[in-house]
């Protein structure tokens, strides 16, 4: 089902290979999109180093009754202090057969303005753009997030809020989406993270009201180099939320 995604494959596999031979450390306190939850934080990787992060997760779509199954592969770059860059492919399969877009190629830059002070939460922008290569896809999307964290002793909160320009809509699909969230995680044990959010989504469709989501997760450290992410959850609000959602992912420091 996935015949007409090697090449993006391809591409992230061989830059996987060909950047650096230095090891980096995995930080299961990092907070990435997927990994297990949507939630980021308002830190980059490390300067110079190279994270490859693989995630998969099902839903259940109780409206139309679907079972929709997603694997995306992602390289991440620190190719400056504060600041990386990311390439990823979203391949997705459906039940009822629907793979538009699969196979699009999504590239991002993250900049942190600063690190946390006594009056001041971290502050990060993130920018992405999706282009139309994968299958059936149309229209080049922008999407632009800020992120703002703010810890107290062992806790943090993030605050994610998110505009998307849907250039590649269908008839009745909103041009302009918004999207709002909040994560919270807190350390069981040195290498044990728990992780939680709340979002709120426009709906792409015109006459369909907001889409709430929530998420639960266990980050697990397995060695100084990778880490392993595990998160459930689900949806409410719309009848088109997701009613279950299930979320494996794995991430390896370079």
């Amino acid at each position: 089902m996935f015949k007409h995604l090697n090449r993006p494959i391809a591409v992230l596999v061989l830059l996987s290979i060909g950047f650096f031979s230095t090891s980096f450390a995995a930080d299961h306190r990092n907070l990435e999109e997927g990994f297990p939850t949507r939630t980021e934080d308002a830190y980059p990787i490390a300067f110079k180093a190279l994270e490859f992060q693989a995630g998969a997760s099902y839903e259940y779509e109780g409206d139309d009754k679907t079972h929709v199954g997603e694997f995306e592969p992602e390289l991440k770059w620190g190719f400056m202090k504060n600041a990386h860059l990311g390439l990823g492919t979203p391949l997705t399969w459906r039940e009822n057969g629907d793979h538009t877009n699969n196979g699009d190629i999504e590239i991002e830059g993250f900049y942190n303005f600063n690190v946390e002070t006594q009056s001041l939460p971290a502050f990060a922008l993130k920018t992405s753009v999706t282009a139309p290569s994968g299958v059936d896809s149309r229209g080049v999307d922008f999407q632009l997030l800020g992120i703002l964290t703010r810890g107290w002793g062992q806790n943090r909160l993030h605050f994610n809020g998110g505009y998307t320009r849907n250039n590649g809509r269908e008839s009745g699909e909103r041009a302009d989406l918004y999207t709002f969230g909040i994560g919270f995680d807190r350390p069981i044990d040195l290498d044990h993270l728990f992780v939680a959010e709340l979002f709120v989504d426009q709906a792409p469709k015109k006459a369909i009201d907001p889409l709430f989501s929530y998420t639960l997760g266990l980050r697990k450290q397995l060695n100084p180099w990778s880490v392993l992410a595990f998160g459930l959850g689900g949806g409410f609000g719309a009848p088109e939320a997701v009613d279950f959602k299930a979320t494996l992912a794995y991430q390896l420091g370079f």
